[in-house]
């Protein structure tokens, strides 16, 4: 739920490039030639909060088309 509440005006296509963004991050973390364990932790909890803020982007995006 507290994603819906951060997203409520988020378009999907900018929760995409959010998500995408940390992804490239995150994929970048781990082959780097000395892993950072917790700047990997980190990157990966922000990229599963903007996975949460995708989904709800379009979940909303979902229900506004159905209305």
């Amino acid at each position: 739920m507290q994603a819906y509440v951060i997203t409520s005006s988020m378009r999907p296509t900018v929760a995409l490039a959010d998500y995408d963004f940390l992804r490239a991050t995150y994929d970048m973390l781990l082959r780097a030639p000395v892993p950072n364990q917790a700047a990997i932790d980190a990157a990966f909890e922000a990229l599963d909060a903007a996975h949460a803020r995708l989904k709800a982007a379009h979940l909303q995006r979902r229900i506004v088309l159905l209305n």
